[in-house]
């Protein structure tokens, strides 16, 4: 059987687009973003890009909801060095005021790549860090070896800067041979450029078509004097401005209307460059445009995705505890497993629809257990107490007779309803039969009514007719209607 072969562990395809740094072995990369090759690889141009008011405000958004989140720091075991690290990491970063320097090194995600410079400092027992200093990246090149190099004003060259002092950040890069990176800046730069050409033209559009051109005529003889038409052209100036002008004898002033209206094209061009950089910046437009208040499809659409938000608290988390962190580590707790920093970025659970959900369980035949309820519902919950000495077959009959008295209730319920439906067919029946019960009543107040001259007559009528019994007539439909009340409640019961 034939030996296999060692792996080769030498580094074969190294990037290719390096330049020597004069007579030294180091080669330096150059930046592979088409933009910034065109402006003179100078970052200045995406700065500009980022002054543009839906760059700013959407990659703002973006920054601020990673900040939001709050910040863990976990043990990498249990083990009392590994603890002692963590507490060690969590007081060092509530003293550096951690969401600032995330903030700052967020940037990568603009321009490709952040540089941080570490200050470290001792305070006679342990190395410490005193702050992150996020420096212009413009400054800074990098080798093909990953090392870093900074342009000093007066050096000739890019002097190389030492191992374990700067915290690097590359993102948007589709390979590893670029640690330029490649940010959200190259992408807006062309909506950008296009929304503001669009905006000039704007510009230019309501100039020229806002108010009518003045239109001055004179006689042509009168034209060839310079004097004349300095007033005329002095009177036409004023008609933009003034209220009221004086112009010459014998002179005509008409305005041009424009044939073309609106203005729908540009702001179109507008909306839709917009539209393009919130997609780039924040993955949707719903944030930032569309009806106040609503981001449209509420369960795919936040005010920036979650998997952005965790997506960059992963980026400054991650390559903070593989440079910063392990140096920490390894100075101060030799041995010890590097402590995890993260951000809180999962959507809290919707508890009423695990509410809802657990109801259905519980309602084919399955008990939650004390430890599920407390850990989904958290603390302040306990399972309901049963009476000592009470059997499950007293439990039951006492269950029975709950249901029991549910079931009385409900009949005796329904025992008034059927007396309601009793006296409302009554009422019915004497509505029916109004001619023999109140038909004379009215008949006579519509005459004491007619005959009265006033008030004070019919007033004294009324009060007469009130004192005077009811015929007999009205008072035997009156007492037909009882019986036939009580009969149809009789008949009701009996079904």
């Amino acid at each position: 059987m034939a030996t296999p072969k060692r792996p080769i562990t030498e580094e074969l395809a190294k990037p290719d687009n390096a330049f020597a740094l004069g007579s030294t072995f180091a080669n330096l990369l150059t930046v592979e973003d088409s933009v910034l090759e065109a402006k003179g690889r100078d970052y200045r141009i995406y700065k500009e890009v980022l002054r543009d008011d839906q760059c700013a405000s959407a990659f703002a958004e973006r920054r601020m909801a990673v900040t939001s989140k709050n910040w863990m720091v976990d043990a990498a075991s249990k083990s009392a060095q590994d603890v002692a690290a963590a507490d060690f990491v969590r007081e060092l970063l509530t003293n550096l005021e951690w969401d600032r320097i995330t903030d700052k090194m967020l940037y990568a995600r603009w321009y490709g790549h952040a540089v941080g410079e570490c200050m470290w400092a001792t305070d006679g027992r342990f190395v410490t860090l005193a702050d992150v200093k996020v420096r212009d990246r413009g400054r800074f090149v990098y080798d093909d070896r990953g090392a870093l190099y900074l342009h000093k004003a007066g050096a000739p060259q890019p002097v190389r800067m030492p191992d374990r002092k700067f915290w690097a950040i590359s993102t948007g890069a589709d390979t590893d041979d670029s640690p330029y990176g490649l940010g959200l800046g190259h992408f807006c730069y062309w909506p950008v450029f296009f929304k503001r050409s669009d905006i000039k033209f704007w510009l230019v559009f309501l100039e020229k078509f806002g108010q009518p051109t003045a239109i001055g005529k004179a006689p042509g003889g009168r034209l060839e004097d310079v004097g004349f038409r300095d007033k005329v052209l002095g009177a036409l100036r004023a008609i933009s401005s003034e209220t009221a002008v004086v112009v010459p004898e014998g002179v005509e002033i008409e305005l041009l209307e424009a044939a073309r209206s609106g203005a729908g094209d540009y702001e179109a061009m507008k909306d839709a460059m917009d539209a393009a950089i919130s997609k780039l910046i924040v993955g949707q437009t719903a944030s930032s445009q569309g009806t106040p208040g609503r981001l449209g499809n509420d369960d795919l659409q936040g005010e920036v995705r979650n998997d952005l938000v965790k997506a960059d608290a992963d980026l400054v988390s991650a390559s903070f505890r593989r440079q910063a962190l392990t140096w920490l580590c390894e100075w101060n707790f030799p041995g010890a497993g590097v402590p995890s920093v993260w951000r809180e970025t999962e959507q809290p659970e919707d508890l009423n629809r695990r509410a809802e959900r657990d109801s259905k369980v519980f309602a084919l035949g399955f008990e939650p257990t004390e430890d599920y309820v407390r850990e989904t519902y958290g603390e302040g919950w306990q399972k309901k107490a049963v009476q000592a000495g009470v059997t499950p077959g007293e439990v039951a009959d006492e269950l029975a007779q709950e249901f029991a008295e549910l079931g009385a209730i409900a009949a005796l319920k329904a025992g008034h309803r059927s007396d309601e439906q009793s006296i409302a067919e009554a009422a019915q029946y004497l509505a029916n039969r109004y001619q023999d019960t109140i038909g004379p009543r009215v008949q006579q107040l519509l005459d004491y009514a007619e005959e009265a001259g006033d008030y004070e007559t019919l007033q004294k009528r009324l009060v007469a007719m009130l004192e005077e019994p009811p015929p007999a007539s009205a008072q035997r439909a009156v007492m037909r209607s009882k019986v036939m009340a009580r009969l149809m409640g009789m008949f009701r019961a009996q079904r």
